[in-house]
């Protein structure tokens, strides 16, 4: 086909670079080793370091190979690759797909994305500020999923989608001529966005009854796929939306376009980060949800202070102390930098939610661990609004971060807590 495959996208290419480099430094290292001791490094972190390279440069060529290895396999049938997406998942389908077991791969990928994990993967999409006035509808077209009715729920999927596109660039995702590339991006890539958009918008004049699994929008739509009422092309539907979040971010950002190349690394500074990998691996290997007793090894309401330092429920008793003082621009600070609001844009949202709701007390509820970066904390909340006290069952989700708004494992060095959203959900809605 000629086309630029996605492992040559810069960040990419520069990982298969720098596992070139520690292959060939290995194999200079005995000679090195003296000098390197003279001059007073740590050589026995280099030795230690180097002992994983083949490994790494395995885990290399495999990771930086999957996205051109799952989009060829499975880009005809509506799939792609994006950077949300589980790596063991995909891993997986493509050694089916290998084989020859193409039905086999598209059951797994559709039994991965249950109702709960689309749930999960549908609040990341507030990052985007196009998507936010759509999320209502959104989470209608989820509630329809979870009951099975996904002729409602494709529809609503596939319009949510064009409509996001067509917002950041006058032009919806099935639009012809429409633009869907970024640099250096898995999913916005020739191989990946640009290539589905041409596909889901194939022209279909004929009436088709019999079941189709691919979200053809224009038959879809316009009633000449009569056959879409099925869970595949539902699950297909909701991972182009969350494929197109991707670009979608980097589009809003003005980040279409190359960027400034960054400072390149230090030897030291990457043999670090292999050990930090490793210890994350390591990390996330021993993981497992805390053993929380409410009033006895956590107190129900508090200070921030009287909580656990660096704890999700820190940062919550932070946030609602801010609340009661109705100090916006705080509790803006306590808000994941994955929402991506402009800073002075925060507290005015957060003003509108919480002003004319004065907040008097509260109580944990309960704290559950969902994931080694995700808790989720229920409270009752005791507020004044318009004249009335209120109790409610609210609920915040907390994700572990790093500076660049990465999850990442609990305990961290550098990490910290924030809340995914700046408002608190009421439970059961």
């Amino acid at each position: 086909m000629g086309e630029q495959p996605i492992k040559d996208n810069p960040s990419l290419k520069k990982i298969r670079e720098d596992a070139k480099n520690f292959t060939t430094f290995r194999k200079a290292w005995p000679f090195l080793r003296p000098l390197f001791k003279v001059l007073g490094a740590d050589v026995k972190k280099v030795d230690d370091a180097l002992k994983q390279v083949d490994h790494l440069a395995a885990q290399t060529e495999e990771l930086t190979s999957m996205p051109d290895n799952f989009n060829d396999l499975f880009g005809d049938r509506g799939w792609i690759m994006y950077s949300r997406m589980n790596n063991d998942l995909a891993k997986e389908a493509i050694e089916l797909g290998n084989l020859g077991q193409f039905d086999e791969a598209e059951t797994l990928l559709v039994e991965f994305y249950t109702a709960e994990r689309i749930e999960g993967e549908l609040k990341t999409m507030i990052a985007v500020e196009a998507f936010r006035s759509r999320m209502l509808l959104a989470e209608k077209a989820l509630a329809d999923f979870k009951e099975g009715r996904y002729y409602s729920s494709v529809l609503v999927v596939l319009s949510l989608l064009d409509g996001m596109v067509n917002e950041i660039q006058q032009k919806g995702f099935f639009a012809q001529g429409v633009d869907l590339t970024a640099w250096d991006s898995v999913a916005a890539h020739s191989k990946g966005l640009q290539r589905l958009t041409t596909i889901l918008s194939q022209t279909r004049k004929k009436t088709r009854t019999e079941s189709i699994n691919v979200p053809y929008r224009h038959g879809i739509v316009h009633g000449m796929d009569l056959g879409y009422d099925n869970l595949i092309v539902a699950v297909k539907s909701w991972v182009a939306l969350f494929a197109t979040r991707d670009w979608a971010i980097k589009a809003e950002r003005n980040q279409l376009e190359a960027s400034p190349p960054k400072p390149e690394k230090s030897l030291n500074e990457i043999l670090q980060q292999i050990q930090d990998i490793e210890r994350d691996k390591k990390a996330l290997a021993n993981w497992k949800p805390r053993n929380i007793d409410i009033g006895t090894n956590v107190p129900m309401s508090g200070k921030s202070t009287d909580y656990e330092d660096n704890s999700p429920e820190q940062k919550l008793a932070e946030f609602l102390s801010y609340w009661k003082s109705n100090n916006y621009g705080y509790m803006s600070k306590c808000i994941s930098t994955q929402i991506g609001h402009p800073t002075k844009e925060l507290p005015l949202r957060i003003r509108e939610e919480y002003r004319g709701k004065q907040l008097k007390s509260w109580e944990l509820k309960n704290i559950g661990d969902q994931s080694p970066a995700i808790t989720v904390i229920s409270i009752n909340a005791t507020y004044e609004e318009n004249g009335l006290t209120k109790t409610k069952l609210l609920e915040a989700r907390l994700i572990c971060e790093d500076d660049h708004g990465y999850g990442v494992v609990r305990g961290k060095s550098g990490s910290r807590w924030s809340l995914v959203t700046w408002y608190l959900r009421e439970v059961g809605q």
